[in-house]
């Protein structure tokens, strides 16, 4: 995702304030100052919209308990690569670090990151357990373990141009040539009609937009739109399930958005470019986490402020309406040192303290919390947490991509195959077989 800021203006000085004392009067951290003085934690975190803020929360911490932490921020790519080098190696370079949810399953495999169950079971009260909401635990999650703690959960859904969609004109001039009323779709049909209806080369308006590039980018966003069509990847015995007719429909639709809908150059999209070809009045719906919703209200670098809305992704008949669910944990390297460790798990309890979790929402942070998603002053300047957000969290699926061992490695598969798809260096039929034959290598 592209790292901006959110800026409220004048209006919000009030309600910063305030969030600025709940960050100061965190009781997250019970600890005496300067409990951890002495203590030095290097913190990698994904180069997400959140990840300025970190540093502010780390100096905090560090202030109120003598620890030094020092906040790496890095590339998802980049990410990964070090983390998975530095775990393989021992070297415990990172004692803290942001981890996708994608990665659960191989953090776990390979013990890479401390089972944070029995903290959590022993502080249960003190982190407010009840609060947070049940799909965040999928962040860190895997069997038995909790490999991580949720930090920033994130809600997929379909973002569309309310305004556009409201316009009389254009609903009249919808329903003559569809022959049904124009609304924020719900099944894929109504999306690929509204998609086409909209796209107006003539005019630098594109219906639909996704991400194009080979690799994580490609293969995420392609998964969104299997599961509409009730694919799958693995089933639920473990077995390799893409090669099905549902996938191939949804592999074959994929390649017409970028065939007819979507801008030119979208085949070399990454989440950064979708969003900016969305928040730019380029592309009129696109598929996206919440972690973007804020940034379209950003007249900085929106020029669609006050005009999107907020729907669950659509689906075919007959297949129920899908609430992705994704986002980041917050692990604890298992190689470094008892001490490193003690005061790792107070900085999560910290960060992910209510206070500090207001004060994070209104600096690009995303909510893993039910009283984050239902205070009244975020609403009033994030009306999207409860009116929008709320509902995919309550339903969310958190494993509607695979979190097993392998994600990886059916990223970087899948980011192939489709990629030769939609570049038609190879046709859906086969991109499907040869993916399920690379994903049936790995099991």
């Amino acid at each position: 995702m592209n790292r901006t800021k959110l800026t409220f203006g004048k209006a919000a000085k009030g309600l910063l304030a305030t969030a600025a004392l709940c960050l100061v009067a965190a009781t997250a951290v019970a600890q005496s100052a300067g409990a951890y003085k002495g203590v030095e934690l290097h913190f990698a975190v994904c180069a997400e919209q959140f990840a300025d803020y970190t540093k502010t929360i780390a100096k905090d911490f560090s202030d109120k308990t003598g620890a030094k932490v020092t906040v790496d921020v890095l590339g998802y790519v980049e990410l990964y690569q070090k983390l998975t080098q530095d775990f393989s190696s021992h070297s415990a370079q990172y004692d803290l670090m942001t981890t996708d949810i994608l990665w659960t399953g191989e953090f776990a495999k390979n013990g890479w990151t401390k089972d944070l169950a029995s903290l959590i079971a022993k502080d249960k009260k003190e982190i407010d357990y009840a609060d947070i909401m049940p799909v965040t635990w999928t962040c860190g999650s895997a069997g038995s373990k909790q490999v991580a703690f949720p930090l920033a959960g994130y809600a997929a859904s379909l973002i569309y141009r309310k305004d556009l969609f409201e316009d009389p004109k254009e609903k009249a001039a919808f329903k003559a040539k569809y022959g049904y009323e124009l609304a924020a779709p719900q099944t894929m049909d109504q999306l690929r009609d509204a998609a086409e209806f909209f796209t107006r080369p003539d005019k630098k308006l594109y219906g639909l937009v996704a991400n194009g590039a080979r690799g994580s980018a490609v293969a995420q966003d392609w998964m969104e739109y299997m599961r509409g069509f009730g694919g799958q990847v693995i089933d639920k015995g473990g077995k390799v399930a893409i090669d099905s007719p549902e996938a191939l429909a949804s592999l074959k639709y994929f390649v017409s958005i970028f065939d007819k809908f979507a801008p030119p150059g979208a085949i070399g999209y990454w989440w950064d470019d979708r969003e900016t070809a969305y928040r730019s009045g380029q592309a009129v719906m696109e598929f996206s986490w919440s972690i973007a919703r804020a940034g379209y209200e950003d007249p900085k670098i929106s020029q669609v402020v006050g005009k999107t809305g907020m729907v669950a992704t659509p689906a075919v008949k007959g297949v129920k309406a899908s609430y992705g669910f994704g986002g980041y944990g917050v692990g604890i390297n298992s190689d470094s040192s008892p001490a490193k460790q003690e005061a790792s798990w107070a900085f999560i309890k910290y960060m992910t303290s209510k206070g500090v979790m207001k004060a994070w929402m209104l600096h690009d942070g995303a909510p893993i919390r039910l009283s984050t998603l239902k205070d009244k002053d975020l609403n009033a300047k994030l009306p999207w947490l409860a009116s929008e957000i709320l509902q995919v969290f309550q339903n969310g699926d958190g494993d509607y991509r695979p979190r097993v061992a392998q994600a990886n490695e059916i990223q970087t598969i899948l980011g192939l195959r489709v990629n030769q798809a939609i570049t038609h260096e190879s046709t859906p039929e086969k991109a499907i077989q040869d993916a399920s034959k690379d994903l049936k290598a790995l099991f």
